[in-house]
């Protein structure tokens, strides 16, 4: 079975992709020069990552974000819990200059040709004009997505590589031709590259092949070679990327991939994402007693639920995108192209809520889930046009292949405006970008600051610096000790164990007060 639209080519696609890639550019463009710096602590680790690499000091940091690896010292091995294609990346960028804007580029490329992803799925579903043009705005107009895609994150590559894995998955299921499959499994090892759960693509993957039709018609018939090298092409595309980064893992800590990311399968809160000297095991977890943990679980899914609501669906496409999802899936022919994003978004929000309950709800689903982007937008136009035909039987008087295009004009103005809401409403970092200059100047060069953004620290001042541990006073002094911290910066966002020490805002032994503003406190470390 070819795609739905292979056999009716259009005049008008063969230019609406340029118009859409430039409206895509020119809106990214608008919030990219509105965003000086990162805006959020992950932006910041990759963007100085980035810097590191463009200057020539490989996968090395100097700054210490968390402890579940238990970090020798400074500096210290990078990516040792996230992953490394946005830094590398953001290094690309640095290769053509200095400033931020440098480290925005090829996120802004990316960004604002992702419309282009969303026209392509379209092409497999609309024949209508309207249809095509609504999917790509909504696409567009960026949703929750807006104040991350212009800045070194994972969001937009992650949109790129997962979206394609699951559209290159999808041709398999219509063109048995093992260079989807290859294709599948290279956009899955970059997706894995850009997020440890981008692993789920290579999962469902294998799920999509041991259930393709192709395979089970082509074993009945005794001919299982082209199902065998399917697999084994799906497999070489995701090794081809991902075996550099095993081999430099297995090189530095001896094991294809660190082990801390899954320590936080066993977290009780997620602020001993932060823990010193401490780890996290079934054990530990089962201590916290079943009732703590059935309700973590249950917490998990509802706030999964939230974010599939307000994030993907922007809430007021959810019922849209339900009900163009729901009328595809009825349909042979649309059932199978949907599959593999159905079984990815069904993994990932089950994963993110029960398994990685509280980084998934603290952030994991909203990074991961932008690979559902534009899949979701196509379904919302969908979705637009059933609910019109079914407005249209209820009033007889409507003329739905009119009514559609209007309705769509006006939903894709209410996305528009959301989104651009949405980014104005992002918390100001200016404040925080001064007092980080500030200290910087304050402590001198040969200082090492503990605080509560560390990657942010470092950008600001080229000072070695860690994120304040989620433990009481004597424990923080012994990691300051260890690691030759000098100075401790709070602010209003401090760890829990540090309260008293944050409302006294006075000097304590081997804590020297230095001064307090605007919320955030300096102290330094005396021996």
């Amino acid at each position: 079975m070819e795609p739905i639209l292979s056999s009716k080519p259009s005049n008008w696609r063969r230019t609406d992709w340029l118009w859409l890639a430039l409206i895509g550019l020119l809106f990214q463009a608008v919030w990219a020069v509105q965003m000086p710096t990162p805006t959020y602590m992950d932006a910041y680790y990759y963007t100085t990552n980035g810097q590191r690499l463009a200057t020539g000091d490989g996968f090395t940091e100097l700054v210490i974000w968390q402890y579940l690896d238990d970090p020798v010292g400074l500096p210290t091995p990078s990516h040792s819990y996230w992953m490394p294609f946005t830094s590398i990346l953001a290094a690309a960028g640095y290769s053509l200059g200095d400033g931020f804007w440098a480290a925005q580029l090829p996120f802004w490329l990316l960004a604002g040709l992702l419309p282009l992803l969303a026209y392509w799925i379209s092409l497999q579903f609309f024949s209508e004009r309207w249809q095509v043009w609504t999917a790509v705005l909504l696409t567009i107009s960026g949703g929750f997505y807006t104040r991350f895609l212009n800045q070194p994150s994972t969001f937009v590559p992650f949109a790129w590589a997962g979206g394609l894995s699951l559209l290159f998955l999808a041709f398999t299921q219509q063109r048995p031709a093992k260079r989807w499959w290859f294709l599948a499994g290279l956009t899955a090892g970059l997706a894995h590259l850009t997020r440890a759960d981008g692993a789920l693509l290579l999962v469902v993957g294998g799920l999509i092949w041991i259930f393709s039709p192709q395979r089970t018609r082509r074993t009945r018939s005794f001919s299982s070679l082209f199902s065998a090298l399917s697999a084994v092409n799906l497999i070489l595309g995701y090794l081809l990327v991902m075996i550099p980064w095993f081999v430099r893992n297995w090189r530095v800590w001896g094991r294809p991939l660190p082990i801390s990311g899954t320590q936080t399968i066993f977290l009780t809160t997620y602020d001993d994402l932060f823990a010193y000297g401490r780890s996290f095991n079934l054990a530990h977890f089962l201590d916290w007693g079943w009732g703590n943990i059935l309700q973590s679980k249950l917490d998990g899914l509802l706030l999964a639920g939230g974010t599939f609501v307000a994030v993907c669906g922007v809430v007021f496409l959810t019922p849209l995108i339900i009900w163009g999802w729901w009328k595809w899936w009825r349909d042979e022919s649309k059932r199978a192209f949907l599959r593999p994003m159905s079984w990815y978004a069904l993994l990932l929000f089950l994963v993110m809520s029960l398994v990685f309950t509280l980084p998934g709800g603290r952030g994991g689903l909203l990074h991961s889930s932008v690979a559902l982007w534009p899949w979701l937008m196509v379904l919302a136009t969908a979705g637009l046009g059933y609910a019109v035909d079914w407005m249209a039987t209820k009033l007889p008087h409507w003329e739905p292949q009119k009514a559609k295009p209007r309705f769509a004009a006006l939903f894709v103005v209410v996305a528009f405006v959301i989104s651009a809401t949405l980014f104005y409403a992002r918390a100001d970092s200016t404040l925080e970008a001064e007092v980080y200059a500030e200290v910087g100047e304050m402590v001198g060069e040969t200082a090492v600051i503990m605080a509560g953004n560390a990657p942010s620290v470092y950008y600001h001042t080229g000072l070695p610096s860690l994120s304040i541990p989620n433990e009481p006073i004597p424990i923080l002094q012994e990691a300051a000790a260890r690691y030759g911290v000098t100075h401790l910066l709070l602010d209003a966002d401090h760890p829990l164990p540090l309260n008293d020490l944050y409302v006294e805002a006075a000097s304590r032994p081997g804590l020297e007060l230095l001064f307090a503003r605007d919320g955030y406190q300096l102290y330094e470390l005396v021996p």
